[in-house]
């Protein structure tokens, strides 16, 4: 068992065909890599199986087909809970992400999902600009400030509860442009009381963006109630499991309040174990209150008060 205890704030208990996690075998891996508290959600979108495709897809890259926006994933995180802390090693907060980002009536969905339940913790992970997944999934092209999000800030600032978010700082074909970033700085702008946390810092699969962390510095210095998620991808970019960058070491040593750290891991076990040892990596690399500040306490005022 790891020796840091830490809180992994990104888990998804769903694939892409939103079938559920072996909650004993996720539970298992991150009580085994030091997690002891966990930020849990569905996904949003369920990925089609077309006529036209002759293979069923496991992922949402697997075949052209789309994806549609799916709101019982809300219902399969409630009804997982139970088999993620059976054990008493494992304490989660859940998340709502079942709705329609470009719909002004997901906040009717919302509140309404919120009032079956007094276990949620916040919002997320909604998905916004995604590389592919933006292309392959049903409607309009989802993005922080859209007027249907403007209800959904005030409501997490009205509860005091924080929102985590996907979206892209740049698109595959222009990573230098960042030309995603004023999305969402017009939505942090509007909505200064609500507190958001960018999953991996905009950073996606296919494309490194260039001086992101430039950029992050940028935006925690501008905007006081945003959190930085390092996860995914993003932890990559930081350290291989051994190394790690100094640049990025530095700028967590001087905001330390302003990071979390995470898996993303898809309803898998093995990506936890393979993420959580560049965490530690990463963690080790710090002085130690940055280091407690970012594997716990951060997480712990958002979702855990």
């Amino acid at each position: 068992m790891a020796s840091r205890s830490w809180i992994d704030t990104h888990v998804h208990l769903v694939d892409f065909l939103q079938a559920p996690a072996d909650t004993a075998e996720l539970r298992d891996a991150l009580v085994r890599n030091g997690a002891r508290r966990a930020v849990v959600f569905g996904l949003p979108v369920k990925k089609k199986w077309s006529v036209a495709e002759p293979v069923r897809p496991d992922y949402y890259l697997d075949d052209n087909a789309p994806c549609h926006y799916h709101s019982l994933t809300d219902a399969t995180v409630l009804d997982l809970l139970p088999g993620l802390e059976a054990e008493g090693q494992l304490e989660v907060a859940p998340l709502i992400c079942g709705f329609d980002p470009t719909d002004k009536l997901a906040i009717d969905h919302l509140e309404f999902v919120w009032s079956r339940s007094d276990r949620w913790a916040g919002i997320g992970e909604v998905m916004f600009r995604h590389d592919d997944l933006t292309n392959l999934t049903l409607g309009d092209v989802p993005a922080p400030d859209h007027e249907a999000m403007d209800a959904v800030l005030d409501f997490c600032a009205q509860r005091k509860v924080p929102i985590s978010l996907h979206h892209d700082s740049a698109s595959p074909g222009l990573p230098d442009r960042h030309e995603y970033v004023g999305k969402l700085e017009n939505a942090l702008d509007r909505h200064p009381t609500t507190s958001v946390v960018w999953c991996h810092a905009g950073v996606f699969r296919r494309t490194r963006p260039s001086n992101q962390l430039d950029l992050v510095r940028q935006l925690i210095e501008r905007h006081a109630r945003l959190t930085i998620e390092l996860s995914w991808v993003l932890l990559d970019h930081i350290t291989d499991g051994t190394d790690t960058d100094p640049d990025w070491i530095a700028l967590l040593a001087r905001h330390p309040d302003r990071f979390v750290v995470g898996t993303d891991t898809v309803a898998s076990a093995d990506t936890v174990d393979t993420r959580a040892r560049q965490i530690h990596a990463l963690l080790d690399a710090l002085p130690d209150p940055a280091a407690r500040c970012v594997a716990e306490d951060n997480a712990q005022t958002l979702w855990f008060p």
